[in-house]
């Protein structure tokens, strides 16, 4: 089966996503897709099966796996129990091109993460060891996310123990030109998802007409560009509501939208409540 191509959010300002969850806050899943980001989970506990490629491997006391970019696979974690904790960061290659380049010092981190196009799994051991930098993500504002990256990947390439699941991994399910093309549509959402995005031009960039781009990319994602595009909108509204006690109408504005009606409708689409009754809970939550 040919995995579904994800678009990983990154919020403004920050050079890597990481998302953590519990058994109450599970992670949605994916199902078997592909995204251009590097990916390093770890699972604190329970058991599994990681389907990465070709491969499959069961683990029994929680994992820590690292995986470079454009490899396909599924979702890791488990409910096996209550108190496991499962965090997942992702980061684009220009992580590794702007920033570990300039600095010699990080040889050691910038050939971990060439080796990631192996998939390395870490054993119990390395990955206990690093319990409490991960367990301190969802604490740290993007500043110190980085930082503890930055430390854990320091760990991982001095004294992590690890065995490779490939021996090489070769990109062979796509055509580097389309994950080329599909990388370049979820930048430029990315950073025209305020403005009206124009379907007519994105196509012309990379040289499609109008309609063998929605074509192309409903190939690429199972999925409709306009919808794609309503859904990360939703979730830069939902930043800003996060963030701060910005009003609906200016949120609403700076994430895309012009019309409230549609905007409301999106929002509900795609969590389940209107962006009023959102903040009335968040609200609400405050006080308690």
């Amino acid at each position: 089966m040919k995995p579904i191509l994800e678009a990983i959010n990154l919020q403004n300002g920050a050079s890597l996503k990481v998302e953590s969850y519990n058994n109450s806050s599970y992670c949605q899943s994916a199902g078997w897709h592909i995204h251009p980001e590097f990916e390093l989970v770890f699972v604190k506990n329970g058991g599994g099966c990681l389907q990465v490629g070709s491969k499959k491997m069961n683990y029994t006391k929680g994992t820590l796996v690292f995986l470079g970019g454009n490899i396909p696979h599924a979702d890791f974690g488990n409910k096996d129990h209550g108190d496991n904790l499962e965090v997942v960061i992702q980061f684009r290659k220009e992580f590794l091109a702007d920033k570990l380049k300039v600095f010699p010092e990080l040889l050691g981190i910038k050939r971990l993460i060439q080796d990631s196009r192996q998939v390395l799994i870490f054993d119990s051991k390395t990955k206990d060891a690093l319990w409490d930098n991960f367990r301190q993500f969802s604490t740290l504002d993007n500043q110190g996310k980085l930082i503890n990256l930055l430390t854990i990947l320091d760990y991982l390439s001095k004294y992590g123990t690890y065995e490779c699941l490939f021996d090489s991994y070769e990109i062979n399910r796509y055509k580097k030109a389309d994950i080329d093309h599909l990388e370049e549509i979820f930048e430029y959402v990315n950073n025209n998802y305020s403005k009206q995005i124009s379907v007519e031009h994105i196509a012309s960039q990379l040289g499609y007409t109008a309609n063998s781009f929605c074509r192309f990319f409903k190939k690429m994602t199972h999925r409709r560009f306009i919808d794609f595009v309503n859904e990360y909108r939703i979730e830069k509204a939902m930043e800003a509501f996060n963030e701060s006690n910005n009003v609906i109408a200016e949120v609403m504005y700076n994430s895309g939208f012009n019309d409230p009606s549609y905007f409301t409708k999106q929002f509900k689409k795609y969590h389940g409540v209107t962006p009023s009754a959102y903040l009335k809970s968040k609200y609400t939550q405050s006080l308690v």
